[in-house]
Protein backbone atom coordinates (compact mmCIF):
# COMPACT_ATOMS: atom_id res chain seq x y z
CA UNK A 1 0.00 0.00 0.00
CA UNK A 2 1.44 3.73 -0.89
CA UNK A 3 0.04 6.65 1.64
CA UNK A 4 1.76 9.96 0.95
CA UNK A 5 0.59 13.34 2.01
CA UNK A 6 1.17 16.41 -0.17
CA UNK A 7 1.14 19.96 0.20
CA UNK A 8 1.71 23.38 -2.46
CA UNK A 9 0.40 20.86 -5.33
CA UNK A 10 -3.33 21.82 -6.60
CA UNK A 11 -4.91 20.79 -10.15
CA UNK A 12 -5.33 23.67 -12.61
CA UNK A 13 -7.75 22.94 -15.07
CA UNK A 14 -9.57 20.12 -16.63
CA UNK A 15 -11.39 19.27 -19.92
CA UNK A 16 -12.97 15.73 -21.79
CA UNK A 17 -13.17 14.49 -25.39
CA UNK A 18 -16.18 11.83 -26.05
CA UNK A 19 -16.11 9.80 -29.42
CA UNK A 20 -18.05 11.53 -32.06
CA UNK A 21 -20.53 8.44 -32.34
CA UNK A 22 -23.53 8.70 -29.76
CA UNK A 23 -25.51 5.63 -28.98
CA UNK A 24 -28.44 5.06 -27.03
CA UNK A 25 -29.57 1.66 -25.33
CA UNK A 26 -33.19 1.79 -26.33
CA UNK A 27 -31.75 2.03 -30.08
CA UNK A 28 -29.94 -1.17 -29.45
CA UNK A 29 -32.58 -3.83 -29.21
CA UNK A 30 -29.84 -7.05 -29.54
CA UNK A 31 -28.45 -5.68 -26.10
CA UNK A 32 -32.06 -5.62 -23.81
CA UNK A 33 -33.32 -8.89 -26.16
CA UNK A 34 -35.89 -6.59 -27.59
CA UNK A 35 -37.85 -6.84 -24.18
CA UNK A 36 -38.74 -3.43 -22.70
CA UNK A 37 -39.03 -4.46 -19.45
CA UNK A 38 -36.01 -5.89 -19.33
CA UNK A 39 -34.37 -2.26 -21.02
CA UNK A 40 -36.20 -0.99 -17.94
CA UNK A 41 -34.84 -2.86 -15.39
CA UNK A 42 -31.43 -2.50 -16.68
CA UNK A 43 -31.63 1.29 -16.73
CA UNK A 44 -32.88 1.63 -13.27
CA UNK A 45 -30.17 -0.62 -11.98
CA UNK A 46 -27.02 -0.73 -14.17
CA UNK A 47 -27.97 2.54 -15.43
CA UNK A 48 -27.57 1.56 -19.40
CA UNK A 49 -28.75 5.05 -21.39
CA UNK A 50 -26.22 7.45 -23.90
CA UNK A 51 -22.45 6.85 -24.34
CA UNK A 52 -20.03 7.57 -27.09
CA UNK A 53 -18.11 5.54 -28.94
CA UNK A 54 -14.96 6.51 -31.29
CA UNK A 55 -15.14 6.07 -34.81
CA UNK A 56 -12.97 3.17 -36.53
CA UNK A 57 -9.46 5.80 -37.57
CA UNK A 58 -10.02 7.79 -33.80
CA UNK A 59 -7.68 6.79 -31.45
CA UNK A 60 -7.47 7.09 -28.24
CA UNK A 61 -4.58 9.90 -28.67
CA UNK A 62 -6.80 11.54 -31.01
CA UNK A 63 -9.23 12.36 -28.02
CA UNK A 64 -6.61 13.06 -25.52
CA UNK A 65 -5.11 15.60 -27.99
CA UNK A 66 -8.52 17.77 -28.32
CA UNK A 67 -8.69 17.61 -24.95
CA UNK A 68 -5.63 18.93 -24.02
CA UNK A 69 -5.08 21.65 -26.97
CA UNK A 70 -8.40 23.21 -25.67
CA UNK A 71 -6.96 23.13 -22.11
CA UNK A 72 -4.17 24.81 -22.85
CA UNK A 73 -5.81 27.02 -24.92
CA UNK A 74 -8.16 27.60 -22.22
CA UNK A 75 -5.81 28.27 -19.57
CA UNK A 76 -3.53 30.09 -21.86
CA UNK A 77 -0.60 27.65 -20.71
CA UNK A 78 2.09 27.09 -23.47
CA UNK A 79 3.63 23.65 -24.16
CA UNK A 80 7.23 25.47 -23.20
CA UNK A 81 5.13 25.93 -19.43
CA UNK A 82 5.25 22.03 -19.36
CA UNK A 83 7.52 19.79 -17.89
CA UNK A 84 6.38 16.25 -18.21
CA UNK A 85 3.53 14.50 -19.66
CA UNK A 86 1.93 11.71 -18.35
CA UNK A 87 -0.20 9.18 -20.36
CA UNK A 88 -2.29 6.66 -18.79
CA UNK A 89 -4.15 4.33 -21.05
CA UNK A 90 -4.92 1.06 -21.72
CA UNK A 91 -5.51 1.77 -25.69
CA UNK A 92 -2.18 3.35 -26.78
CA UNK A 93 -2.16 3.93 -30.55
CA UNK A 94 0.93 1.84 -31.23
CA UNK A 95 2.79 -1.84 -28.94
CA UNK A 96 5.72 1.15 -29.26
CA UNK A 97 6.16 3.84 -28.72
CA UNK A 98 3.94 4.97 -26.20
CA UNK A 99 1.47 7.68 -26.38
CA UNK A 100 3.23 9.84 -24.95
CA UNK A 101 5.85 10.28 -26.83
CA UNK A 102 3.19 10.36 -29.66
CA UNK A 103 1.44 13.60 -27.79
CA UNK A 104 4.58 15.51 -27.27
CA UNK A 105 5.14 14.95 -31.29
CA UNK A 106 1.83 16.22 -32.31
CA UNK A 107 1.90 19.12 -29.58
CA UNK A 108 4.88 20.08 -30.49
CA UNK A 109 6.60 20.31 -27.32
CA UNK A 110 10.14 21.12 -26.39
CA UNK A 111 13.06 18.84 -25.57
CA UNK A 112 12.91 19.54 -22.35
CA UNK A 113 9.61 18.19 -21.65
CA UNK A 114 9.50 14.56 -20.64
CA UNK A 115 7.08 12.08 -21.74
CA UNK A 116 5.95 8.82 -19.10
CA UNK A 117 2.96 6.32 -20.36
CA UNK A 118 1.30 4.23 -17.41
CA UNK A 119 -0.86 1.18 -18.95
CA UNK A 120 -3.72 1.60 -16.19
CA UNK A 121 -7.33 1.75 -16.55
CA UNK A 122 -10.68 2.57 -14.08
CA UNK A 123 -7.95 3.34 -11.23
CA UNK A 124 -5.64 5.02 -13.42
CA UNK A 125 -6.98 8.52 -12.78
CA UNK A 126 -5.87 8.26 -9.30
CA UNK A 127 -2.61 6.57 -10.38
CA UNK A 128 -1.98 9.27 -12.48
CA UNK A 129 -2.69 12.23 -10.15
CA UNK A 130 -0.53 10.69 -7.54
CA UNK A 131 2.68 10.53 -9.91
CA UNK A 132 1.92 13.88 -11.15
CA UNK A 133 1.92 15.37 -6.96
CA UNK A 134 4.93 13.41 -6.29
CA UNK A 135 6.72 15.20 -9.61
CA UNK A 136 5.65 18.55 -8.61
CA UNK A 137 6.85 17.80 -5.26
CA UNK A 138 10.17 16.46 -6.21
CA UNK A 139 10.89 20.03 -8.17
CA UNK A 140 9.48 20.21 -11.66
CA UNK A 141 6.28 23.11 -11.41
CA UNK A 142 3.68 21.64 -14.17
CA UNK A 143 2.40 18.20 -15.31
CA UNK A 144 -0.13 17.28 -18.37
CA UNK A 145 -1.79 14.58 -16.98
CA UNK A 146 -3.69 12.72 -20.02
CA UNK A 147 -6.11 9.72 -19.52
CA UNK A 148 -8.29 8.07 -21.74
CA UNK A 149 -9.35 4.56 -23.09
CA UNK A 150 -11.47 3.24 -26.23
CA UNK A 151 -12.13 -0.13 -25.11
CA UNK A 152 -15.33 0.03 -27.44
CA UNK A 153 -12.63 -1.08 -29.98
CA UNK A 154 -11.25 -4.01 -27.53
CA UNK A 155 -15.55 -5.53 -26.72
CA UNK A 156 -17.26 -7.62 -29.34
CA UNK A 157 -20.31 -6.01 -30.73
CA UNK A 158 -22.24 -9.42 -29.78
CA UNK A 159 -20.75 -9.52 -26.55
CA UNK A 160 -24.36 -8.20 -24.88
CA UNK A 161 -22.17 -7.92 -21.28
CA UNK A 162 -19.26 -5.90 -22.14
CA UNK A 163 -19.91 -3.61 -25.54
CA UNK A 164 -22.88 -1.85 -24.01
CA UNK A 165 -20.73 -0.72 -21.38
CA UNK A 166 -17.96 1.25 -22.92
CA UNK A 167 -17.64 4.89 -23.79
CA UNK A 168 -14.74 6.55 -25.46
CA UNK A 169 -13.34 9.15 -23.69
CA UNK A 170 -9.68 11.26 -22.91
CA UNK A 171 -9.42 13.71 -20.65
CA UNK A 172 -6.69 16.34 -20.07
CA UNK A 173 -5.34 17.45 -16.53
CA UNK A 174 -3.29 19.90 -15.77
CA UNK A 175 -1.60 19.89 -12.27
CA UNK A 176 1.03 22.66 -11.18
CA UNK A 177 2.93 23.91 -7.84
CA UNK A 178 0.99 26.58 -5.99
CA UNK A 179 2.29 28.85 -2.73
CA UNK A 180 -0.96 28.00 -1.22
CA UNK A 181 -1.35 25.88 1.72
CA UNK A 182 -3.00 22.45 -0.26
CA UNK A 183 -2.82 19.18 1.65
CA UNK A 184 -3.74 16.23 -0.41
CA UNK A 185 -3.79 12.68 0.65
CA UNK A 186 -3.24 9.09 -1.25
CA UNK A 187 -3.52 5.96 -0.84
CA UNK A 188 -2.95 3.20 -3.55
CA UNK A 189 -3.25 -0.26 -3.12
CA UNK A 190 -2.73 -3.23 -5.88
CA UNK A 191 -3.91 -6.86 -6.08
CA UNK A 192 -2.02 -8.97 -9.25
CA UNK A 193 -4.32 -12.10 -8.04
CA UNK A 194 -7.25 -10.25 -9.76
CA UNK A 195 -5.29 -9.84 -13.33
CA UNK A 196 -7.48 -13.18 -14.91
CA UNK A 197 -10.93 -11.56 -13.72
CA UNK A 198 -10.31 -8.68 -16.23
CA UNK A 199 -8.42 -8.86 -19.20
CA UNK A 200 -7.79 -8.86 -23.06
CA UNK A 201 -6.34 -12.48 -23.23
CA UNK A 202 -4.71 -12.54 -26.49
CA UNK A 203 -3.04 -10.01 -29.07
CA UNK A 204 -0.02 -9.28 -27.46
CA UNK A 205 3.58 -11.25 -27.11
CA UNK A 206 2.15 -13.44 -24.24
CA UNK A 207 -0.29 -15.07 -26.88
CA UNK A 208 0.39 -13.52 -30.54
CA UNK A 209 -2.68 -12.78 -32.83
CA UNK A 210 -4.06 -15.56 -34.76
CA UNK A 211 -7.05 -17.15 -36.52
CA UNK A 212 -7.41 -19.33 -33.69
CA UNK A 213 -7.31 -16.20 -30.90
CA UNK A 214 -9.63 -14.52 -33.47
CA UNK A 215 -12.07 -17.38 -33.77
CA UNK A 216 -15.82 -16.68 -31.70
CA UNK A 217 -16.86 -18.32 -29.07
CA UNK A 218 -20.28 -17.97 -27.77
CA UNK A 219 -20.35 -18.57 -23.89
CA UNK A 220 -23.52 -19.70 -21.68
CA UNK A 221 -24.82 -16.45 -21.78
CA UNK A 222 -25.52 -15.95 -25.32
CA UNK A 223 -22.13 -13.36 -25.56
CA UNK A 224 -20.10 -13.80 -28.23
CA UNK A 225 -16.11 -13.06 -28.42
CA UNK A 226 -12.43 -13.80 -29.25
CA UNK A 227 -9.95 -14.27 -26.95
CA UNK A 228 -8.43 -10.65 -28.77
CA UNK A 229 -11.80 -9.00 -26.79
CA UNK A 230 -11.97 -7.72 -23.55
CA UNK A 231 -13.14 -10.12 -20.98
CA UNK A 232 -14.55 -9.05 -17.32
CA UNK A 233 -15.55 -11.60 -14.38
CA UNK A 234 -18.71 -9.12 -13.68
CA UNK A 235 -19.34 -11.35 -10.44
CA UNK A 236 -15.98 -11.30 -9.32
CA UNK A 237 -15.27 -7.12 -10.32
CA UNK A 238 -18.37 -6.70 -7.99
CA UNK A 239 -17.47 -8.51 -5.25
CA UNK A 240 -13.99 -6.66 -5.26
CA UNK A 241 -15.63 -3.42 -5.60
CA UNK A 242 -17.93 -4.42 -2.58
CA UNK A 243 -14.65 -5.58 -0.73
CA UNK A 244 -12.30 -2.82 -0.79
CA UNK A 245 -14.52 0.39 -1.88
CA UNK A 246 -15.67 0.60 1.40
CA UNK A 247 -13.02 0.16 3.67
CA UNK A 248 -11.16 2.19 1.02
CA UNK A 249 -13.44 5.31 1.75
CA UNK A 250 -13.24 5.20 5.12
CA UNK A 251 -9.19 4.95 5.23
CA UNK A 252 -8.57 8.23 2.79
CA UNK A 253 -11.02 9.87 5.11
CA UNK A 254 -9.12 8.88 8.77
CA UNK A 255 -5.73 9.65 6.52
CA UNK A 256 -6.74 13.23 5.72
CA UNK A 257 -8.54 14.09 9.11
CA UNK A 258 -12.20 14.81 7.43
CA UNK A 259 -15.29 13.97 8.42
CA UNK A 260 -18.20 12.72 5.74
CA UNK A 261 -19.69 16.10 6.23
CA UNK A 262 -16.47 17.90 5.48
CA UNK A 263 -16.12 16.79 1.89
CA UNK A 264 -18.49 18.07 -0.46
CA UNK A 265 -18.51 15.26 -3.32
CA UNK A 266 -17.39 11.76 -3.51
CA UNK A 267 -16.30 11.15 -7.04
CA UNK A 268 -15.86 7.56 -7.72
CA UNK A 269 -15.30 5.86 -11.08
CA UNK A 270 -18.54 4.87 -12.90
CA UNK A 271 -17.89 1.52 -13.63
CA UNK A 272 -21.98 1.76 -13.89
CA UNK A 273 -24.78 3.07 -11.46
CA UNK A 274 -25.70 -0.12 -9.64
CA UNK A 275 -21.80 -0.01 -8.36
CA UNK A 276 -21.91 3.79 -7.49
CA UNK A 277 -25.02 3.68 -5.51
CA UNK A 278 -24.06 0.07 -3.96
CA UNK A 279 -20.65 2.41 -2.32
CA UNK A 280 -22.46 5.58 -1.56
CA UNK A 281 -25.42 3.67 -0.04
CA UNK A 282 -22.51 1.16 1.86
CA UNK A 283 -21.18 4.81 3.42
CA UNK A 284 -24.52 6.28 3.86
CA UNK A 285 -23.14 9.32 1.91
CA UNK A 286 -26.10 11.88 0.54
CA UNK A 287 -27.08 11.79 -3.18
CA UNK A 288 -26.75 15.41 -3.60
CA UNK A 289 -22.97 14.59 -2.97
CA UNK A 290 -22.56 11.59 -4.97
CA UNK A 291 -22.62 12.44 -8.86
CA UNK A 292 -23.83 9.49 -10.87
CA UNK A 293 -22.73 10.23 -14.91
CA UNK A 294 -23.26 6.52 -16.47
CA UNK A 295 -26.44 6.51 -17.73
CA UNK A 296 -25.24 9.95 -19.63
CA UNK A 297 -22.03 8.98 -20.69
CA UNK A 298 -21.34 5.14 -19.97
CA UNK A 299 -17.78 3.66 -18.36
CA UNK A 300 -15.32 6.36 -19.43
CA UNK A 301 -12.69 4.14 -17.91
CA UNK A 302 -9.05 6.26 -17.15
CA UNK A 303 -11.30 9.40 -18.10
CA UNK A 304 -14.79 8.63 -15.91
CA UNK A 305 -13.51 10.97 -13.30
CA UNK A 306 -12.69 13.73 -15.04
CA UNK A 307 -15.64 13.05 -17.20
CA UNK A 308 -17.68 13.11 -13.91
CA UNK A 309 -15.87 16.56 -12.77
CA UNK A 310 -16.60 18.04 -16.16
CA UNK A 311 -19.83 17.23 -16.57
CA UNK A 312 -21.14 18.20 -13.17
CA UNK A 313 -19.02 20.56 -11.13
CA UNK A 314 -18.02 23.29 -13.95
CA UNK A 315 -20.21 25.52 -12.21
CA UNK A 316 -20.28 24.31 -8.55
CA UNK A 317 -16.38 25.09 -8.04
CA UNK A 318 -15.88 27.78 -4.84
CA UNK A 319 -12.48 28.62 -3.34
CA UNK A 320 -11.87 25.50 -1.11
CA UNK A 321 -14.42 22.62 -2.27
CA UNK A 322 -13.35 19.36 -0.74
CA UNK A 323 -13.39 16.33 -2.52
CA UNK A 324 -12.70 12.64 -2.67
CA UNK A 325 -11.54 10.41 -5.63
CA UNK A 326 -11.53 6.97 -5.60
CA UNK A 327 -10.55 4.92 -8.79
CA UNK A 328 -10.82 0.83 -8.91
CA UNK A 329 -10.24 -1.89 -11.43
CA UNK A 330 -8.19 -3.81 -13.95
CA UNK A 331 -5.05 -5.44 -12.59
CA UNK A 332 -7.00 -5.35 -9.93
CA UNK A 333 -6.06 -1.93 -8.59
CA UNK A 334 -8.07 0.49 -7.05
CA UNK A 335 -6.72 3.92 -5.25
CA UNK A 336 -8.13 7.31 -3.64
CA UNK A 337 -7.40 11.00 -2.71
CA UNK A 338 -8.23 13.86 -0.87
CA UNK A 339 -8.21 16.88 -1.86
CA UNK A 340 -9.40 20.66 -2.66
CA UNK A 341 -10.64 21.65 -5.95
CA UNK A 342 -9.67 25.72 -5.74
CA UNK A 343 -9.81 28.36 -8.94
CA UNK A 344 -9.72 25.24 -11.36
CA UNK A 345 -10.86 25.60 -14.48
CA UNK A 346 -13.32 23.26 -15.74
CA UNK A 347 -14.30 22.92 -19.45
CA UNK A 348 -17.57 21.04 -20.12
CA UNK A 349 -17.33 17.80 -22.27
CA UNK A 350 -17.21 17.69 -25.97
CA UNK A 351 -17.71 15.62 -28.32
CA UNK A 352 -14.80 14.70 -30.71
CA UNK A 353 -15.25 16.79 -34.41
CA UNK A 354 -13.46 14.10 -35.92
CA UNK A 355 -10.51 16.36 -37.35
CA UNK A 356 -7.08 15.11 -37.03
CA UNK A 357 -4.23 17.69 -36.36
CA UNK A 358 -1.58 15.97 -38.12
Amino acid sequence: MAKSHFNNVTIKGMSITLGENKRVIDDDPFYYNNDDAFLARLKKTIGFGTRYVAAQDTTTCDLCEDAARRLLCETKISVNDIDAIIFVTQTPDYFMPGNAHVIHEKLQFPKETLALDVELGCSGFVYGLWLSYMMVSSGLNRILLLTGDTLSKSANPKDRTEYPLFCDAGSATIIEKTEKNAPSYFILKSDGTGVKHMLQPAGAYRLPSSEETRKEIIDKDGNTRSQENIYMNGFEIFNFTLTEQPPLLKDILEYSGKMKDEIDYFLFHQGNKYIVDTISKSAQLPKEKVPVIFSDFGNQNSAAIPGTICATLFDKINSSTQVIIQGFGIGLSWGACQLALDDITILTPQIYSGEKNE
